[in-house]
């Protein structure tokens, strides 16, 4: 259940509360996806189980729970009850609505709680929710975030659910990583890809995202980071947060230190650029903390390339983290531009390799290895 109380969110936990409370006309573009669901509804035809898929930040979570709001209201039910419903599925509090998403230190979706037995106190017990029925809408839904970290039990386990649901179970696999996804499992779900979304698209909404309470602006250059999402709501948003997040200031200074220090700092950095993602006293799992360091070394990644290769006057207008740009003119001026370039590849493939791998720790120090090489002209294996 999301915490209401914004303020005290993680940057990650706040984007997914905005995700929540999307329905189908709040969310922009993807058109020909929503009229595809307005028209199965319309004729009682929508699959029960569907792939949602596509690029990292298109808003494949934010179509879930719009769609679980629509399955939920239908046309003619009563406009209170369907706003209460709707404000219900937003605040996390909707009985009939359950996300599953990877645990654990190997981040994956495991049988842990399908099957009957001893309950695990810690687990919900997802049994007892698909084998009762609906309690305050009209079909249950199954929301399984990062469905490719499903672990081959649990995906031979709910081959017969897929086949043989309830007739109110909806069962909506989310997944950034199509290929990734058992093979049986994709065949036996109706496939839903999203596409990045036009520039006018992004325009309107990058409009509407500035005068949202829950996401400030005011330091960054809008423009610029919708150019840099490339058509993605969701890497948008996340992107604005990592600008104006503490983070910021503290990869900069570590990137700052690793560059002068080498291997010496190598742990030292990896460790304490884990801890820039979340506080400890806020609910951010490891690997939420991963992925907000990730997007801060991006965003500071982008301005340390245009600092080194544009006039410095031009490049000060353009830079996201322009808080930092004492520190990102120092590290870029001992740093080669074929270097730069290599290390957009190892982030990228960074944020590849994380999934598979629990420690997060370990992904930071390998990415920061091969970046040490990159510097030095001895990129190695």
């Amino acid at each position: 259940m999301l915490d209401p109380k914004t303020e005290d969110m993680t940057p990650l936990r706040k984007i997914i509360r905005i995700t929540s409370s999307h329905t189908m006309d709040s969310i922009h573009g993807h058109g020909v996806v929503k009229q595809y669901f307005a028209e199965a509804m319309a004729q009682n035809a929508l699959p029960h189980a569907l792939l949602i898929h596509g690029p990292r930040g298109v808003g494949k979570l934010s179509m879930s729970y719009a769609l679980a709001k629509m399955v939920n209201t239908p046309a003619g039910m009563r406009a209170q009850a369907a706003a209460e419903i709707d404000r219900k599925i937003s605040e996390g509090v909707f009985a009939d609505l359950l996300v599953v998403e990877p645990k654990g230190v190997a981040g994956q979706i495991t049988l842990s709680g399908w099957k009957p037995g001893r309950d695990d106190p810690d687990c919900p017990q997802y049994y007892r929710y698909v084998d009762s029925r609906p309690l305050e809408g009209t079909r249950k839904i199954l929301i399984f975030r990062h469905a490719e970290r499903m672990n081959p039990a649990l995906a031979n386990y709910l081959l017969k659910l897929i086949e043989e649901p309830p007739s109110y179970l909806l069962l909506i696999l989310v997944t950034g990583r199509y290929s990734e996804v058992l093979p049986t499992i994709r065949s036996r779900c109706a496939p839903i890809r999203l596409s990045p979304l036009a520039a006018s698209e992004m325009d309107d909404y990058a409009g509407n995202l500035s005068a949202a309470a829950e996401i400030r602006l005011e330091n960054c250059d809008l423009g610029m980071l919708v150019r840099m999402s490339e058509g993605r709501p969701g890497l948008l948003l996340e992107l604005a947060q990592s600008s104006q997040a503490s983070a910021e200031g503290e990869i900069a200074g570590l990137m700052r230190l690793f560059q002068q220090h080498g291997f010496i700092a190598l742990f030292r950095s990896a460790s304490r650029m884990l801890q820039a993602g979340g506080s400890p006293q806020s609910d951010a799992s490891t690997g939420e903390r991963f992925e907000a360091v990730i997007n801060a070394i991006e965003a500071w990644l982008r301005d340390v390339l245009l600092v080194k290769t544009l006039p410095s006057g031009v490049a000060e207008r353009l830079l996201v983290c322009a808080r930092n740009k004492d520190e990102l003119h120092a590290y870029a001026r001992n740093a080669p531009v074929d270097g730069l370039a290599a290390m957009v590849d190892h982030l990228r493939e960074a944020y590849q390799f994380a999934p598979r791998q629990s420690d997060k720790n370990y992904v930071l120090e390998s990415f920061l290895l091969k970046t040490g090489r990159s510097m030095s002209g001895k990129p190695g294996e």
